[in-house]
């Protein structure tokens, strides 16, 4: 797949999950909608953001990091726009059921920065070991 389809694929992705969003907002009642509603709500909103946030991440690592390789940067594009959307709607449902806190807080955004560092080194490790089978060859 190009990365001109694939971009398009994401835009369409987006504009289409913010529309969902947008109509859930004005069509459904949160005092009467169960489970399930509040359960596409933050789907919606989830894939929307992401989306969004994808996009945003990588027109700006397109143009700050020009010599990356265009796999490696649209995965962590990819991988920074879901982190990011995690802190967001988990900082959202933590305010809507009053558990947010400071140290609650504190800790989403520590596990969410270990969880980046362990990508971090994976992605690192990976590299090692290619170099290292690539160079005995």
């Amino acid at each position: 797949m190009s990365y001109k389809l694939f971009s398009v694929f994401v835009f369409l992705g987006t504009i289409i999950s913010w529309l969902s969003l947008v109509m859930m907002i004005f069509y459904f009642n949160p005092a009467e909608t169960g489970f399930l509603g509040f359960s596409l709500f933050y789907l919606g909103l989830f894939l929307a953001l992401s989306g969004l946030i994808f996009i945003v991440s990588d027109k700006f690592k397109k143009k700050i990091f020009k010599k990356q390789l265009l796999f490696n940067r649209l995965r962590v594009s990819l991988r920074h726009a879901i982190l990011f959307t995690v802190l967001i709607l988990s900082w959202l449902f933590m305010r809507s059921t009053d558990l947010l806190r400071w140290w609650n807080l504190l800790l989403l955004v520590l596990i969410l920065a270990a969880l980046e560092f362990f990508f971090m080194s994976y992605q690192k490790q990976g590299k090692n070991n290619y170099e290292r089978e690539t160079s005995t060859t």
